[in-house]
This record gives structure tokens, sequence and C-alpha cells, in this order.
């Protein structure tokens, strides 16, 4: 049997694979040699429960957290385009051709993505335009960033200002492969080219056997499993309809189980379903609420107005127009106590900021064709007013 040590040093092992890309030993040794004493429970773990590959090396630990399906918030913040991807896809392309610790020029990487890049599907690639530079550079910024790549020498803002000079970068880099980029993308269990769809590719990690009540049941598992730890919300729909009966089954399983390994605690409510914390964790990267985001105290207060309106629960489809007189309306009423930032915004910017924000966390979706805002249950779990004796524009900031 466990001791409660051995549970908390497992729990805090877990946490670090959920939060973490992944655990190189060179930079944090503690929490890579925690992962290995508890190596052998946590791979039978996230492997039964998540479906998950816990990929183990000399040099780090990486956790495979494969989503039950594509969601809003799960693009990477440093791309800012699909042509961002595009190149990032070329780039790793090109690294997979390189040694491990091998090294190579910018002035390389530019004339093989000419080759990588699908021009048959895609403008023609083009380092005279500033814009094509410019996510080129943001692309190595992020792979330096993730560690997949070493700057050894780097002077590619003069190629970012300037462009090519004779057929080579006006300024030179040059960078070193690392053992992480072998495992930056994750693998596929047919040649990529077999996928001719985005679902087809989300399918792909759950096309082994499923027609027998063990597999089927072992898919089902891994669906909640990932969608809870992946999720800010999972919600009940036609196609879910069967992980809710697991859900409502198995609930005091889950949340006995939720809460002594990932400090979460379950909810399930009758179209949806959350794990949350009560106290913000240290693994958690991203929160709601973050008193330093403004864009939380506006969706707060949106939250606490919408449901002061008789029969609320009955509208919760809106225009993008009565959603912006509405967001007027509460900067109106309540607006003094917001950062400079949103007191200031513009009707339309607020309206695209917050409906944004709303999006990446399951309060609201955008109607495709129509473009009707719909506000989903997660954005009623929490809303927040200033306290009676708060003086507008003064100092008492306090909410509740």
């Amino acid at each position: 049997m466990a001791t409660d040590r051995e549970k908390e040093e497992l729990r805090e092992a877990a946490e670090l694979l959920l939060a973490s890309q992944w655990i190189v030993r060179q930079e944090t040794p503690e929490a890579y040699f925690l992962i290995r004493r508890h190596e052998k429970r946590l791979v039978e773990y996230f492997r039964e429960k998540c479906g998950w590959p816990l990929l183990v090396n000399a040099q780090f630990y990486k956790l495979e957290k494969i989503p039950a399906g594509a969601q809003p918030f799960m693009g990477i913040e440093a791309m800012q385009s699909p042509e961002d991807y595009v190149l990032l896809c070329c780039t790793m392309a090109f690294l997979e051709e390189q040694e491990v610790e091998g090294q190579f020029l910018l002035g390389d990487l530019c004339e093989a993505l000419l080759g990588y890049y699908p021009s048959d599907a895609l403008e023609p690639l083009n380092w005279e335009s500033y814009d094509r530079r410019k996510a080129l550079i943001r692309v190595i910024h992020y792979l330096l960033e993730t560690g997949a790549l070493r700057s050894v020498e780097d002077d590619s803002e003069a190629f970012l200002r300037r462009g090519m000079t004779d057929g080579n970068p006006a300024g030179e880099a040059l960078y070193e492969v690392t053992i992480l980029a072998r495992c930056f993308l994750r693998s596929y269990p047919r040649d990529l080219r077999e996928y001719v769809s985005a679902d087809a590719l989300c399918a792909a990690d759950f096309s082994g056997s499923h027609e027998d009540a063990a597999g089927a049941l072992r898919q089902k598992r891994h669906r909640i499993y990932r969608s809870l730890l992946l999720q800010p919300v999972y919600y009940r729909t036609a196609a879910a309809e069967e992980d809710f009966v697991y859900l409502r089954n198995m609930y005091s399983r889950l949340k006995a189980e939720f809460n002594d390994l990932f400090s979460l605690d379950l909810e399930l409510y009758q179209n949806a379903a959350m794990a949350v914390s009560y106290e913000r964790s240290s693994w958690f990267q991203n929160i709601f609420p973050y008193r330093l985001r403004g864009a939380h105290d506006v969706i707060l207060h949106f939250a606490r107005a919408w449901r002061e309106q008789p029969d609320w629960q009955k509208k919760k489809l809106l225009s993008p127009h009565e959603f912006q007189q509405f967001l007027e309306r509460l900067l109106q009423s309540c607006g003094a106590g917001w950062t400079k930032e949103f007191r200031e915004m513009g009707g339309k910017r607020l309206r695209q900021t917050i409906l944004t924000e709303m999006t990446l966390w399951g309060m609201a979706e955008v109607e495709e064709g129509t473009g009707l805002i719909h506000l989903l249950p997660a954005l009623f779990r929490l809303s927040g007013s200033y306290p009676a004796d708060y003086v507008m524009g003064g100092s008492k900031r306090d909410g509740k």
C-alpha cells in the first residue's frame, strides 16, 4: 500500500507531465528523476485511462497528450495564420533529415522550404515578402522556445528586415537540432498521406478494435478522460450521449480519482461535465477567472447581468449586434471598474475580444453560416459583481 509521501509524489509527477510539453533531464533534473521513480505506474495509468503513451528517453520524458477532438483553444499561440502552421510542418520535415546535434544555416532552411512548401495548394513561397519572412522567424523562435532547436549564432533580424541578397539571407544564422525535435510531432498508425481530412486524423488514434464490448468501453473511457483533462468543459451531445451515461454511473469513482491524482474536483451537470480546482494550482498554465486578465472581469459581469434578466434561461441565442449592445450597456453600468484597455475599446473590438475569450473557455460558440452566438452553460457557472459600497472609479475594487 502506497504511503502518503508516495501518493504526493505520484500526484506531483502526473501534474508535471500534464503541464509540460516535456520534462528535460538537463533542465529540470529533480522533476525528471521524480517521474523516473514512478515511471511504471505513470505509464500504466495514462495508457489505461487516457490511451496516451509516455515517451521515455534517457534525456527527457514526454506525455503524448492527444485530445479526443480538436477544440478552438488548442492552437499554438505563437502561430498567427494557417500559413504559419504550414511553415512549421515544412520546417519539421527539414529537421527530420538533420542529425541530432547537427547544425544548419538559415539559408539552407530557406532554400529547402521552397521545395517542401505546397505551392500547388497555397500561394508560392517568396522570401521577398516581409510577411513570409516574419512568419518563418515566428516558427524558428517557437522551436527555440520549445527546445527543439538551439541557437548557435543568430542574425536573423537582418534577414527579417532586408530579405535575400544574391540568393542568400541578408543576415545569416546557425542553429542546432536537439533530440527533442525527433519527438516534436506525434506519430500516426499509417502514412499521413493516407488521411484525407482533419476528422480522419482525429479518428486515427481510435482506429483499434472497437467492435467488441471491451474495445468500445476502452475508447469511451479514453474519450472521457481526455476531454475532462484537456478541455475547460465537456458538453453532452448526441454523439457523447453514451459517454455521459458512463460518467453518471462512474461519477463517484472518477471524482475520487481526479481529486487524489490531479487535485481536481469533478463536477457533473445535466448537460456538461468539468474538472475544476477551487484553489489556483501551480500546474495550471491558464485559468479562469484570472484577476489580472481584464477580459475575465467583463465576462463575470456579463454572466451576472444576463442572469438578472427575466426568463434569462429561455434566451441564450443572440445576433452579433445584440451581443455588442449588451456589452455596451454593461460598459455604461459597471465599466468604470474595468481595466483601461477594456474601458476604451470600441464596441466592435470589445465584442470580438470577449467573444473570442468566451469561445476559448467553452462559454459561447458561433453558429456557422448565420453567425448567431450561443451562450453555453459554462458561462453561468461563475458570475461577478462589485460590492454594494463599491465606488466607481475609486479604490474599492474587490469583487465577489
